[in-house]
């Protein structure tokens, strides 16, 4: 399939790169790499996404170019849909973007649609971005410091810095190779892990007043309103990573993170230690990704969200 990627790639002139709504860094450190590959070709690219930029990640080479609106795709030859395992997920502009005559799908989930006839999808891979640097490095490309920040971050964060599971041998020769290559490491951990809002840690402290412990203290959940987001001024961005903390305490084999995205709707981010296999719980509830790592929407009370995604834990739990 790396072939076809390609082909599409010298054959075209003009792009548009995507990915899910609410980018992570995986999503956005993938889409500014492929943004500096392209141009570097001389290619003409735009980066739409959705949702704004987390501040996060405002530091990676070329974000000032993503742009948040798309009124036409006329004259579009191909888009790139990266690290989006539907193409609902890209949001409001799923259906203009969905008739671009060519649709390329680079992604790393468990769970991936049918939506594209051209797809370069790796479960094994620890981030989206791992898969763009073996593609780069098929194509022969000259990766430079600002394409190596990006597919460094990819990584980085998908792999929760390198500590979960799907973190493999490759990941490591692939970070050294960016690091090589001009990712500076340190800048870019200090940069997403060390600067924190202080807003971000009060809206931390208010999740965790919520914290209940299930099944034995092996599931444990955190929720967070949009009255928790109003009362402490905080972004929905700020929410990125509390997850990972519920997943910390000792004994807790599934973390939950029910986040409020509008009145009685709830994305719900579940997260394990590797016994559990938290796709089969997203998958039940429309929702997929990895198997330590998925994510699902929900609509209903937060009463009523808890009490359907519990129920769909107990269902994969009673399988073990």
């Amino acid at each position: 399939m790396f072939d076809r990627v390609i082909e599409v790639i010298n054959s075209c002139s003009t792009f548009l790169i995507t990915s899910h709504a609410r980018p992570d860094g995986d999503a956005l450190g993938s889409e500014l790499a492929m943004y500096h590959v392209l141009r570097g070709m001389g290619k003409d690219v735009v980066i739409y996404n959705q949702d704004e930029t987390p501040a996060v990640y405002e530091f990676l080479p070329g974000s000032q170019n993503i742009i948040h609106s798309l009124d036409s795709v006329n004259g579009v030859d191909a888009v790139f849909v990266l690290d989006c395992s539907d193409i609902e997920r890209v949001g409001d502009k799923k259906d203009r973007i969905g008739s671009i005559k060519k649709i390329v799908n680079i992604d790393h989930h468990v769970s991936v649609g049918t939506f594209s006839e051209i797809l370069l999808v790796d479960s094994t891979a620890s981030s989206t971005g791992e898969i763009i640097h073996r593609l780069l490095k098929k194509m022969g490309v000259v990766i430079n410091g600002d394409i190596a920040t990006n597919i460094y971050t990819a990584i980085l964060t998908d792999t929760g810095s390198f500590r979960y599971s799907n973190t493999g041998s490759d990941t490591f020769r692939t970070a050294a190779d960016l690091v090589d290559k001009g990712a500076n490491c340190r800048y870019i951990a200090e940069k997403i892990y060390e600067t924190r809002p202080a807003i971000q840690v009060r809206l931390m402290g208010k999740a965790l007043d919520t914290l209940e412990f299930y099944e034995g203290k092996k599931v444990g959940s955190i929720y967070v309103t949009q009255e928790m987001l109003r009362r402490e001024g905080a972004l929905p961005e700020y929410t990125e990573g509390f997850v990972d903390i519920v997943r910390s305490i000792q004994g807790v084999e599934i973390a939950v993170c029910y986040y409020e995205v509008s009145r009685n709707r709830f994305k719900i981010s579940l997260r394990s230690k590797g016994k559990v296999n938290v796709e089969k719980i997203a998958g039940k509830l429309g929702g997929g990704g990895h198997v330590n790592a998925s994510a699902c929407r929900v609509e209903g009370s937060i009463k009523a969200v808890k009490g359907k995604v519990l129920g769909a834990i107990r269902a994969v739990y009673s399988t073990l």
